[in-house]
């Protein structure tokens, strides 16, 4: 038997076809049933579950500064060591970047004469830092008094400019700012300096300078708020 012959036969069955009539009905009941709770009641909250907040992140940055001084001899090079303090770090989420400042002035030799060379250089270990960052300034020269500056990006993709985030919540991103690791240990300063005399001896010569260094740590803290 086929099924066109199956088919003819339930339909000629007034039962069967009763049947057949009330399981069909049944079905598209429960279909329309659930099409309705779907794009009816649920709608709304399933256009919520897929709509993501979006957070802005904002930074408020203090500096904390250090100074020290060194005379440093003609021909000699002498280190300058900074460790960012414990006390500060608690009081931040975290460190954002440092600036090293190196001054000095003539004070060898005979008033007026030439000013001195310096070179100062931080080699890229002993602390933790972003050393990579191709906005660092590690290293450099004075030969005319003029201040040295050096920059150290220390938390990774820290830049004080504010940023937009979508899917993540407060306390999370906050987490993502937040670390006591980054500008831990101790950055190290090599100071070099090249004396210059305008006379030979028994004139005062020239034989050393007196170098001074300020350490500025920029700290920041994170905010968020709902957009």
């Amino acid at each position: 038997m086929d099924d066109d012959n199956i088919l003819k036969d339930l339909f000629a069955d007034r039962t069967s076809k009763k049947t057949l009539i009330a399981v069909y009905s049944f079905v598209m009941l429960v279909l329309s049933y659930h099409a309705i709770i779907y794009f009816v009641v649920d709608a709304e909250k399933i256009i919520d579950r897929n709509v993501q907040d979006e957070y802005t992140v904002t930074f408020v940055e203090e500096a904390i500064s250090t100074s020290d001084s060194r005379v440093v001899a003609d021909g000699v090079s002498e280190q300058m060591d900074y460790i960012v303090s414990e006390n500060d770090f608690e009081r931040f989420h975290g460190l954002g970047y440092l600036q090293v400042v190196v001054s000095y002035e003539e004070t060898g030799g005979i008033d007026g004469g030439p000013c001195d060379t310096v070179s100062v250089n931080i080699p890229p270990n002993g602390a933790n830092a972003d050393w990579q960052n191709l906005n660092n300034t590690l290293s450099g020269t004075s030969d005319d008094c003029t201040d040295i500056n050096l920059f150290i990006a220390i938390f990774p993709n820290y830049n004080n400019s504010e940023q937009s985030v979508i899917g993540i919540q407060p306390t999370s991103i906050i987490e993502q700012w937040s670390s006591n690791d980054y500008g831990s240990g101790v950055f190290n300063l090599n100071i070099d300096v090249d004396t210059n005399s305008v006379a030979p001896s028994p004139y005062p010569q020239d034989d050393n300078e007196e170098i001074s260094v300020t350490w500025i740590a920029h700290f920041f803290n994170a905010n968020v708020e709902k957009v």
